[in-house]
């Protein structure tokens, strides 16, 4: 446990003004590099408005390659005609030092092209560090496009506005800031879709992403994407039969080494 205790206070301060520990996009979406803005209900609230049933679903992620460190979430996506719904609960973490959100997502369909989603999100800090609890609410919002069939156009501010509470004013950052990101996804042909997202965030960078999904049969998927700003590659594959779904992806970080993740969900 005391190496585990230096990990946190090696990893996670240094990285966390640039790193979210929560918010990652589905496994699906790492597969392909992270674009979360045409495809993570996590990223973008108005996916709940895409989606015609109703999603339960689990991921877990381990980022650092230490079982202590992995997250692991959980939510539920609630379609309906005049207001979808979607909950999420993501946590990071161990005993001794646990990040914890809270997420409620509504969107809402304008007509056959457009849609629109806000979110509210609670997150929350919790370690042995620090005698009070840093917390912050925040709100996302996002709109999607469907220019043309099999088209799908995203725009995303995330963490805008943002209150903290009982933020610390040392150099470490308990939560990360806003970020404004727009991305696509396109259907080539039936079997093979494309994706990517231009990121800009508080800390004035740059983050680009693209990917591919290839179906070689009716329900397995074959994925691969990258990631800039570092350099991240992506491997994925997906498994869907009778409304259940399993999603793997792996990720190569220049400093970490691999990342892996597992994802499952029902629909219905």
């Amino acid at each position: 446990m005391k190496s585990i205790s230096l990990l946190v206070l090696f990893f996670v301060p240094i990285n966390i003004h640039a790193v979210d520990n929560l918010r990652i996009p589905d496994i699906r979406c790492l597969g392909m590099g992270g674009n979360g803005v045409t495809q993570s209900v996590l990223f973008n609230p108005a996916l709940v408005a895409l989606h015609t049933d109703k999603v339960l679903y689990s991921e877990y992620f381990n980022r650092y390659g230490v079982k202590e460190l992995g997250t692991m979430g959980v939510g539920f996506v609630y379609p309906n005609p005049l207001l979808s719904a979607g909950v999420d609960i993501s946590s990071f973490g161990y005993d001794q030092y646990r990040e914890t959100l809270f997420r409620l997502s509504v969107g809402k369909r304008l007509n056959d092209r457009w849609r629109i989603g806000i979110s509210f999100q609670y997150k929350m800090l919790q370690t042995e560090l620090w005698e009070e609890v840093p917390k912050q609410l925040s709100t996302d919002v996002g709109i999607l496009f469907t220019p043309v069939d099999k088209l799908l156009i995203g725009v995303l501010i995330m963490n805008f506005p943002a209150i903290a509470i009982h933020k610390y004013t040392a150099e470490i950052k308990c939560f990360t800031g806003y970020s404004v990101q727009i991305g696509f996804q396109w259907e080539i042909i039936n079997s093979l879709l494309i994706v990517g997202t231009i990121e800009s965030n508080k800390e004035h960078t740059w983050i680009g992403n693209a990917g591919i999904e290839y179906a070689p049969f009716k329900n397995f998927r074959i994925r691969a994407g990258v990631q800039t700003t570092p350099l991240l590659p992506a491997l994925g594959i997906g498994y869907r039969l009778a409304g259940f779904a399993v999603d793997v992806a792996t990720v190569y970080h220049p400093v970490l080494g691999v990342s892996t993740g597992l994802g499952l969900s029902y629909s219905f």
